[in-house]
């Protein structure tokens, strides 16, 4: 009897011992809402950005509701709301409350307003589902899209997330306006993005390289035969205005699939040439030797005088910092600031060219003006043109010697490259130096050296500029002497930090290894992906032909040394995987060397050795 009676009680009593037990009686909602309904609170509250949290204490029986401003994290308030009757216990407002700049917009109102943005619709159409968010700061709202996928190439990878940006927009909070929109390879590559002057600053106005086009077309057009190879040739050159023109807008897609006509052209043209095809060159320019130099000379002053209101990139920068980095005793390799972090992929010769303008014009630490780097660009360019003077002048006379300099000069991309600063300018001349001295193995096994120590391509010559003299043991000695006393003056640096091994395999890495591994949107292999698994074949054949055209011809003239030279490059260039306008330098002097001047058998230009010295004697 006892035992049901206590049961019973227990049952009464079990409602009123619950009560009495831990845990909160109110849920989350209602205690956000009975904070929310404190009237000091809001004006706060009014802002979009500013959202509550909340989370039950024990220990006082009430729940914490914290109001924090989402875009800067700031709290805003603190209000604690007794767990049983729901009131308001304590308010407190944060100091920093009435000092914040409160967003006008809401995150899903800026997302809202970026998603209607006709760029980012079209974008987000190519992918399937995406995410979004956005951060504030500093007024203005970043809205980024998110879809899944991997790789650089059309957007930036988080691989953490396993998905993909491919859309960012800018909204100015204030006025609601849209300040940018980035899609695909824009997000991710600042060059892609068509910002204006960004890259060759003055070298991108229609008035600057329209008038220096045009006067290179005059100059060198055949308007007696319109229909000729010359006149193709100055097109072809040209031509790679017209894929700039959609880089300057920021259409990737375009960009890059119209930069190959013209290489490709090129690269045909001058291998043929090389091959005695075409080789023939009946007229040099349309203009009298005097008012060639003339025109050299004021072309070359106004880009050195742009030069010196130009901005350095990334490249330049890095050639100050391995320039400073070798005079502080320590090789630029894995010591690169944060800003220009792959900027130690170029040979040591590269950064040792800068060191003494850096001691005469000092380093502040900061990518500023640099005023070395305008001083290396305006040596190089200097040495550039007189050098394809001197060439020119040497080889068939002072009229072609005044062509060359003014086609180097007045040339929009010569331009571009000296106002972007980039060592594109430097290795560039070392090529026109090497035509020069062409004939000298000692001078080309130098000229070869010093090109793959400043940016490794021109290694892809030594066969051809070693046996240009045939297979004698003689010149390739002196080829290989050249060559070595080249390497042995640039490669110590490699030797500084006292771990020479260690340097040589950390120069591999930053160097040949990064260069082969790096995927960018600037190749036609990755713009169009189905054409991918050619690029492995390109590269295999341009080191092929590399090999063939050390070999054949076998009659050797500098005309066509310049012309192999040129399509040996070209070739390099079509199975590259990031390709970039300052590069047309990269053949440049050779191009221009094989196309534009006269023909004269008299000389090394077209003449073999013997004859040209039997032209020299008889002079």
């Amino acid at each position: 009897m006892r035992r049901p009676a206590a049961l019973l009680l227990l049952a009464l009593a079990l409602p009123s011992l619950l009560s009495l037990a831990p845990g909160p009686q109110t849920g989350r909602e209602e205690a956000v809402r009975s904070a929310e309904l404190v009237p000091r609170l809001e004006r706060y509250l009014e802002q979009p950005t500013v959202e509550p949290s909340a989370s039950y204490d024990p220990s006082r029986d009430a729940w914490r509701v914290l109001f924090v401003e989402r875009a800067s994290g700031t709290p805003v308030a603190t209000v604690a709301v007794d767990d049983d009757t729901r009131r308001v216990r304590d308010v407190r407002v944060s100091p920093r409350a009435d000092a914040l700049a409160y967003p006008q917009l809401s995150e899903e109102e800026a997302i809202k307003l970026a998603r209607a943005q006709e760029e980012v619709r079209e974008e987000l159409s190519k992918h399937g589902p995406y995410t979004a968010d956005a951060e504030y700061e500093n007024g203005e709202w970043v809205v980024h899209f998110y879809v899944r996928g991997e790789g650089p190439v059309g957007g930036v990878p988080h691989e953490e997330s396993g998905t993909k940006e491919v859309a960012r927009v800018g909204i100015d909070d204030s006025s609601w306006q849209v300040n940018y929109v980035y899609v695909g390879d824009q997000v991710g590559w600042n060059m892609a993005r068509g910002i204006p002057g960004a890259y060759g600053k003055q070298a991108n106005y229609w008035w600057v390289w329209g008038p220096m086009a045009l006067v290179f077309a005059l100059v060198f057009f055949r308007n007696d035969r319109v229909l000729s190879l010359r006149n193709l040739d100055v097109a072809a050159l040209l031509g790679f205005l017209l894929s700039h023109a959609y880089f300057r807008e920021g259409i990737v897609f375009e960009a890059v699939l119209l930069w190959y006509p013209p290489l490709l052209y090129l690269l045909v043209r001058t291998l043929l040439m090389g091959f005695g095809v075409g080789e023939r060159v009946e007229k040099t320019a349309n203009l009298p030797t005097p008012l060639l130099l003339a025109l050299a000379a004021l072309a070359g002053g106004f880009v050195l005088a742009l030069n010196t209101d130009a901005r350095v990139i990334d490249v330049g920068y890095a050639g100050v910092v391995g320039a400073d980095r070798i005079l502080q005793g320590t090789i630029p390799y894995g010591n690169m600031p944060a800003d220009v972090g792959t900027g130690d992929t170029y040979g040591p010769l590269n950064y040792l060219l800068y060191v003494p303008f850096v001691l005469m014009f000092g380093f502040s630490g900061e990518w500023d003006f640099l005023p070395a780097a305008h001083a290396l660009t305006a040596f190089c360019f200097a040495a550039g043109a007189l050098a394809l003077l001197y060439a020119g002048w040497r080889l068939s006379g002072a009229r072609e010697g005044a062509a060359l300099a003014l086609a180097w000069c007045v040339f929009p991309y010569t331009l571009y490259a000296a106002n972007n600063n980039t060592n594109d300018v430097v290795v560039a001349s070392v090529g026109a130096i090497g035509l020069a001295l062409a004939t000298s193995p000692l001078a080309r096994g130098m000229t070869v050296a010093a090109g793959f120590a400043i940016k490794l391509y021109p290694i892809i010559l030594a066969p051809l500029w070693m046996l240009h003299d045939g297979l004698r043991r003689r010149p390739v000695a002196d080829f290989l002497l050249g060559g070595a006393a080249v390497v042995l003056l640039s490669f110590w640096v490699l030797f500084l930090n006292g771990r020479p091994l260690e340097a040589i395999k950390l120069f591999y890495e930053r160097t040949v290894a990064f260069q082969g591994d790096r995927v960018t949107p600037w190749s036609i292999f990755t713009q169009v992906p189905e054409l991918a698994p050619l690029r492995p074949l390109v590269v295999a054949l341009s080191a092929a032909l590399a090999a063939l055209v050390a070999f054949f011809p076998r009659r050797r003239t500098v005309r066509r040394l310049a012309a192999l030279s040129a399509a040996l490059i070209i070739a390099l260039q079509l199975g590259t995987n990031y390709w970039f306008y300052p590069y047309v330098t990269w053949f440049e002097p050779f191009v221009f060397l094989a196309l534009l001047t006269a023909t004269n058998t008299k000389t090394e230009l077209d003449g073999p050795p013997e004859e040209a010295e039997d032209g020299r004697e008889g002079a």
